[in-house]
């Protein structure tokens, strides 16, 4: 139920529209209006966007910046794309409530002609039953000839399940639907080490068993220096420490948090009706994990401040200075690697060479890797054209412009997808500089959303919608600076020995599971649960032996048991729905 402003402003929308249409019924003319006419023929040939009304467009963006109107006037990207669908283009943007006034001015009918959510499905079926956006796939069927990159996309099976994810009605498609997806697969649980530590400790090598690591950190306690810092967010956030030690051994100490199989260990095989995933937060191996994490601790082998102290601030601080002796802030995804050398290390230490660091690897355990589960994607972004719109086939020209080819390597400094080394950051400081970007990147700051929630250019003329989306291009290797480039090539080689062992693909319908709202109530209640009782047991404020069954029954209390039926009954709906 909405609010009841919320109500009255939709209902004052909907009779402001029935009243414009009574008043276009009682026109006389029946010609169309110039922006609506479609593909008809001019002199026997096909329309282009030459031919269609000139018109304004106001495009809505998150986190731009609009205040140097010289450098907005001298944007070449900009007339570039203005010239091609022949419109103006007016930007908007925001950052502060930014996602609050999109929605406040679609209910006031003063919405931009194209502007994007951060992926809430429920927005998206409320707008639709409230008639506030534009049904795009209907103006898009009826004219594939002005369209055929959206009619190509909107007419996959791929998108056609998402709209019925979010409608109930496969065939009709109400956003752009910006699908995040990383160029290549994304994990923690790979520590970087100070190469320095490294050698003065451990004779240079690299732990490669969990038990080689465990005893890594409390020697390099001895020796003055904190062992290990993964990012934790103050111990609310499990990901790195359960990557790095849990994963390996087979159990998981994470809540289910995040992605749906978060706390979950699975059995069974992909797509068949024998998969299944069992909650193990709470489990026996888990209880070990906490155990050797509780020892670390106690060694100084993890820093005392690790539920104090910040990740970004303090942990970087401590790493530049020295002081840690490595760190896992998600390095299966060499920019961030690249991202850590840069700062902390190299922000700190005038003298920074790549070899200061080295880069572990992901730890085994009885032989075996620890396995990250991901469908590689997510929902980042829907774009909306709101019904009050005047010409919402005009707002489609420019978004059929952007999805193509053209479009793309407008976009991207590319030629037919491949990057352009005859045109560098002295072109794209003129496309970028005005909106806060003047930091090198050779890719236009507008748009970059769109279909790719990323921000990677797509190339959807030799693929179809899902394997565009689902495997975008990352060109800024092209344009990092060349120690930047060699810190990503080095972390890729590094990585690319054990990745495929550790990254688990799941099938696309794992997108598309819809768990009840129960659930997700259960699932606050069980991170609580879990940051209360670890941090404890871990800190040393609570016996683990004694204290764990008080944290299973906190589990089973909270509902532990009606959240693994609730998960596995609606990945099995899912599967029976989408999969293939």
């Amino acid at each position: 139920m909405k609010p009841r402003s919320k109500r009255i402003a939709a209902t004052l929308l909907c009779l402001v529209m029935l009243l414009s249409v009574l008043s276009a019924c009682g026109s006389t003319s029946s010609a169309p209006p110039a922006s609506q006419s479609g593909s008809a023929s001019t002199g026997g040939a096909p329309l282009t966007n030459a031919d269609r009304e000139t018109v304004n467009i106001r495009f809505a963006q998150f986190g731009n910046n609009t205040d140097d109107v010289t450098g907005m006037e001298n944007d070449p990207i900009k007339k570039a794309i203005e010239e091609a669908v022949n419109i103006t283009l007016e930007y908007d943007t925001g950052t502060e409530g930014f996602d609050d006034r999109m929605q406040n001015e679609l209910f006031t009918g003063g919405a931009a002609d194209l502007f994007p959510t951060w992926g809430e499905s429920e927005k998206l079926a409320d707008w639709v039953n409230e008639d506030l956006v534009t049904n795009l796939s209907e103006i898009v069927n009826a004219d594939p000839e002005r369209y055929p990159t959206l009619y190509k996309i909107m007419n996959s099976d791929e998108y056609k399940m998402y709209n019925e994810l979010y409608t109930g009605d496969p065939d009709t498609a109400y956003a752009i639907y910006g699908i995040s997806a990383f160029a290549e697969p994304t994990f923690s649980g790979v520590p970087a080490y100070n190469t320095a530590i490294l050698e003065e400790v451990n004779g240079g090598k690299v732990p490669a068993t969990v038990e080689e690591f465990v005893e890594f950190t409390k020697a390099c306690a001895d020796a003055g220096y904190v062992g290990w810092w993964p990012r934790n967010d103050k111990l609310t956030n499990w990901k790195a420490i359960d990557a790095t030690l849990a994963e390996p051994q087979g159990t998981t100490i994470m809540p289910p948090k995040a992605d749906l199989w978060d706390g979950f260990m699975l059995s069974g095989e992909l797509g068949t009706d024998s998969e299944y995933w069992t909650l193990a937060t709470t489990s026996d191996a888990s209880k070990e994990v906490v155990k050797q994490l509780r020892d670390m601790y106690a060694a100084g082998g993890l820093d005392s401040g690790i539920g104090v102290k910040s990740d970004f601030d303090d942990a970087y601080a401590a790493f530049g200075a020295g002081q840690l002796a490595s760190a896992d802030f998600g390095f299966g995804y060499p920019a961030q690697y690249k991202d850590f050398f840069n700062n902390p290390w190299a922000a700190t230490n005038p003298d920074a060479k790549p070899e200061d660091l080295t880069l572990g690897t992901a730890l085994t355990s009885d032989g075996n890797y620890g396995k990250t589960y991901t469908t590689g994607t997510w929902v980042g972004s829907h774009y909306f054209i709101p019904t009050t719109c005047e010409y919402p086939d005009r707002v489609l020209d420019l978004v059929e412009f952007i999805a193509s080819t053209e479009g793309q390597d407008l976009l991207h400094n590319t030629q037919n997808y491949v990057y352009r080394e005859d045109q560098g950051a002295d072109f794209w400081q003129t496309a970028t500089a005005p909106y806060g970007y003047g930091d090198g990147r050779c890719k236009y700051v507008w748009f970059s959303y769109m279909f790719s929630g990323t921000e990677y250019q797509v190339n959807f003329a030799d693929n179809d919608w899902w394997t565009a989306v689902s495997n975008p291009i990352d060109h800024s290797a092209h344009w990092a600076s060349e120690q930047d480039a060699a810190l990503m090539e080095y972390a890729r080689d590094v990585v690319s020995a054990f990745r495929d062992d550790c990254v688990v693909v799941l099938p696309a319908y794992y997108n598309l599971v819809s768990l009840p709202s129960e659930a997700n109530d259960i699932r606050t209640k069980l991170v609580d649960v879990t940051n209360e009782y670890l941090s404890q047991m871990i800190g040393g404020q609570m016996d683990i032996d004694t204290g764990w069954a008080d944290y299973v029954a906190a589990y089973e209390r909270e509902g532990a048991a009606e959240l693994e039926q609730m998960v596995n009954e609606a990945i099995a709906t899912a599967r029976t729905t989408y999969g293939s």
